[in-house]
């Protein structure tokens, strides 16, 4: 009976390759976003091990928080002060710019932030240190130079995204200043390589207010994460009763409100991967159903010939599964493919594809392909061989 399905699956060879792309279609789709979803989510996985042991420091009336800085500026001093307490590892005083979507659209619908700090310091935890992470052109040097992260420019286009490109931003109160783009850097942060970094004396020029010898964040490393709410506790009840007093955030609370709004963008993706792989269902239906009403008389006669209901319920299954299985094979090696293009499209490993995402995958199509053949199936058995007989 297996071989007997087989071959009849294949047996109008057009309307099979059609059930076969219309699955292979569906699975591919499923695949890809799927594999963008997985993908995304190792990136944030990684970022968060990283960013495990860090806190940021920011003014108690910034108006959006640790996000953009902003605020009332501090002494950089704050950042010596906080140096001195016990498993403080690093640290790294910055002045944060928000560079709006409207000013630069780097693809982000907000928009991103620039990064003034010393690259005379060492900034191993933070982003850019040295030529060592430039993936082209060269690290900041002089005033008014900018370089990018990798994910900016893999995510956005424009002259403004490469090396040689400029940044003109608006200045409150001042004349614009026009940014020179000399580098683009790769830390394997995805955090850091989404930001842009500049010298302090060029974002100062940027921001209101910002005098020498002054910032508006802080970045700290402490030496385990077991210490990260000691540490944040201890530098707030240091600056309480200063003249700017200041506000903490760990890695921990960052990344928990990145993850409620990438766990929204995941079910979109499920949710848009599904109606794909529903629709390849769908072909399968059709194209198992114009087979049945074809065959109406064969069904008969093998009734006749003392097929069961059973049999010929089977028989219409396997076919199904047999159209469904290798829909979901071409699709998982279509989705394959489109994530590679993808990935290096993006110069970016965005699209993960595991062993686990191609056994749902396929699973999934060989759902599809019973439920899409078991109503034929069962219309199938209910042909009377009588009926059928007298037809002939």
């Amino acid at each position: 009976m297996f071989k007997f399905s087989i071959a009849s699956a294949f047996r109008r060879r057009g309307i099979a390759v059609f059930a076969i792309l219309g699955t292979a279609l569906g699975i591919a789709l499923m695949t890809v976003l799927l594999s963008i979803s997985d993908g995304m989510d190792k990136v944030m996985n990684d970022t968060m091990n990283d960013l495990a042991g860090g806190i940021g420091v920011y003014s108690h009336d910034a108006p959006m928080g640790f996000m953009t800085g902003g605020g009332t500026p501090f002494s950089i001093s704050y950042a010596q002060d906080i140096k001195e307490i016990d498993h403080v590892d690093t640290v790294r005083p910055e002045v944060l710019v928000f560079v709006p979507r409207e000013v630069a659209n780097f693809g982000d619908p907000m928009g991103v932030t620039l990064r003034g700090v010393d690259f005379t310091q060492d900034n191993s935890y933070f982003g850019p240190t040295s030529s060592e992470n430039i993936k082209e052109g060269k690290l900041v040097q002089g005033q008014n130079e900018v370089v990018l992260g990798s994910m900016l420019a893999a995510f956005a286009s424009g002259e403004h995204t490469k090396v040689g490109g400029k940044i003109v931003i608006p200045v409150v109160g001042g004349t614009p200043v026009t940014l020179n783009v000399v580098g683009i850097f790769e830390t394997g942060n995805n955090i850091y390589d989404s930001s842009m970094y500049t010298n302090m004396a060029t974002a100062r020029d940027l921001v209101l207010g910002v005098s020498s010898g002054e910032v508006n964040f802080i970045s700290v490393q402490v030496v385990s994460t077991e210490y990260v709410q000691d540490v944040a506790d201890s530098i707030y009840a240091m600056f309480e009763h200063a003249q700017v007093p200041v506000k903490t955030v760990i890695a921990t609370d960052m990344i928990e409100q990145i993850n409620e709004s990438m766990s929204v963008f995941h079910s979109f993706l499920w949710v848009v991967s599904l109606v794909a792989a529903i629709a390849g269902g769908v072909s399968i239906f059709i194209v198992m159903l114009i087979s049945v009403i074809e065959r109406t008389k064969e069904f008969g006669i093998l009734k006749a010939a003392g097929w069961s209901n059973t049999n010929i319920i089977g028989s219409v299954i396997f076919q199904s599964l047999a159209v469904a299985i290798l829909g979901a094979v071409v699709g998982l090696i279509i989705g394959y493919g489109a994530g590679v293009g993808i990935d290096r499209y993006l110069k970016y490993d965005v699209a993960l594809i595991t062993w686990t995402l191609a056994l749902i995958v396929v699973g999934f199509g060989m759902v599809m392909g019973i439920v899409g053949g078991l109503y034929p199936a069962i219309r199938a058995a209910r042909v009377s061989p009588i009926e059928s007989l007298r037809a002939i």
